[in-house]
Formats: C-alpha cells, sequence, structure tokens
C-alpha cells in the first residue's frame, strides 16, 4: 500500500483542490444543469389529487435524480469515483423507469401504491427490458452496463482504488487520489443522463402547462446546446465512450 501515512482528511482535501483547480469550467457545466432542474422544479409549484399517477411518478423520480446527481458531484470532488457512478446508475435506472411507467401499470403500482411485482413480495426491474421497451437499449449497453460494472464489485471498481508504481506494477492506495481520466467518466456520466432524465421533467411541465413548459424551453435550450457541445468535444478529446 502507499500513502499510508497521508490523513484521509487531507487526502480528500488534496484531491479535491486538484479536481476543482483542473475542471473549474465542467463544474459551471454540472451547475448549468442543476439549475435547469431547479427552475423545473419552481415551474411544476405542488401536484395534487388531479395530476396523474405517472406524473407523480416522473416528479419523484427526477427530483431524486436531482439529488442522485448533487451527492455524486461531491464525491467525484474526493475520487470517490465508484461511489459518484453508483449514484449515477440510479438515475440511469429512473430513465428506463420513466421511459416505461406510461404503458407499464406494474411501474405506477411498485414506485407509487408500493404493490410489488413479483409474487414472492419483491420489487425487481429487468432494466435492459425498460430499455428495449423504450427504444435505449443503447442506452443499456453502454452507460448502464458501464456504470454497473462501476458499481459492482468486479476488476474495474476494485482496480481504480490502485495506482501504477511503474510500467508492471501497481498498489492499492487506502486514500482516494484524483485521476483526471476517471474524473471525466464520471462527469460524462453524470451529465449525458442527467440531460436525459431532464426530458421527463420538460414532460411533466407540459402535463401542467403550455406555459410552464415553454418558459422551462427558452431557458433550457442555450444551456443543453452548451452541454451538448461539451459532450462533443469530449469525444473529440478521449474518443468515443
Amino acid at each position: 500500500m502507499n500513502n499510508i501515512k497521508l490523513n484521509l482528511t487531507e487526502a480528500e482535501k488534496k484531491a479535491k483542490d486538484i479536481t476543482i483547480k483542473n475542471h473549474f469550467g465542467v463544474f459551471a457545466l454540472i451547475t448549468t444543469m442543476l439549475n435547469l432542474y431547479i427552475h423545473g422544479f419552481n415551474l411544476i409549484g405542488k401536484l395534487d389529487d388531479k395530476n396523474s399517477d405517472t406524473d407523480w411518478a416522473w416528479l419523484f423520480l427526477t427530483v431524486r435524480s436531482f439529488y442522485s446527481i448533487r451527492c455524486s458531484i461531491e464525491l467525484m470532488k474526493k475520487a470517490y469515483y465508484a461511489q459518484a457512478v453508483a449514484l449515477i446508475r440510479m438515475v440511469t435506472e429512473a430513465y428506463f423507469l420513466c421511459g416505461n411507467c406510461e404503458k407499464d401499470k406494474t411501474i405506477i403500482d411498485a414506485v407509487i401504491h408500493n404493490i410489488p411485482n413479483r409474487p414472492d413480495g419483491r420489487t425487481i426491474f429487468n432494466y435492459k427490458k425498460l430499455a428495449i421497451d423504450m427504444d435505449s437499449l443503447a442506452i443499456y449497453e453502454n452507460d448502464y452496463m458501464h456504470e454497473c460494472n462501476f458499481s459492482h464489485t468486479s476488476s474495474l471498481s476494485l482496480g481504480i482504488m490502485t495506482t501504477e508504481t511503474n510500467p508492471t506494477s501497481r498498489e492499492l492506495s487506502p486514500v482516494p487520489a484524483y485521476n483526471e481520466i476517471l474524473f471525466i467518466d464520471c462527469c460524462e456520466l453524470a451529465i449525458r443522463n442527467g440531460l436525459l432524465m431532464a426530458s421527463f421533467l420538460e414532460k411533466l411541465l407540459n402535463d401542467l402547462s403550455k406555459e410552464k413548459v415553454n418558459d422551462w424551453r427558452i431557458k433550457a435550450k442555450p444551456r443543453v446546446q452548451q452541454i451538448q457541445e461539451w459532450l462533443g468535444g469530449l469525444k473529440e478529446k478521449y474518443g468515443s465512450p
């Protein structure tokens, strides 16, 4: 093990200082996206019994996704990359649920009415099937499976805790350490999946009021374009995920 004598608090501060210094613009971009969510939530106000179960599902799942993205950013800053991706995976799962809850009553029953979708009293979703049903298999095969490799016990999720000491040797680091590629990977997942979930915030606003959804779209369009340009720039610099 290396860095054994390094205090955990010191290690987190060091990783955070380097991350913010190197990626100040990325955090500004993430803040832009999170502010889109906040603006949408403010426009929604309060739902009531007149709103559909689908509206309620979209609201709960977009709010939880907002929480997950916000918390994942704090983990990224301190170089807890696998833990950050575990939260982002929840956002991708919410995307698959949101894309199917209008036509699949078992989703509404499970997430809104607490009615299990399995005879044994459990609720388990088949995310690959949900992805296929909403024509998003590419999201499942690329983003979601990559997120699972980070989140589950795997050579990837364990290997990111090691650092290269020479071309043929790696050592386990007991404290987090900044890594540019891992940070960018986490940010790309958070931003791309955050935009996907924002589409259901737009759908909810559209259900509530044309005036509200138009207000959100006016503010969202230039910000989404800016974010998509950043994502496109990543492909040029680092290649496709």
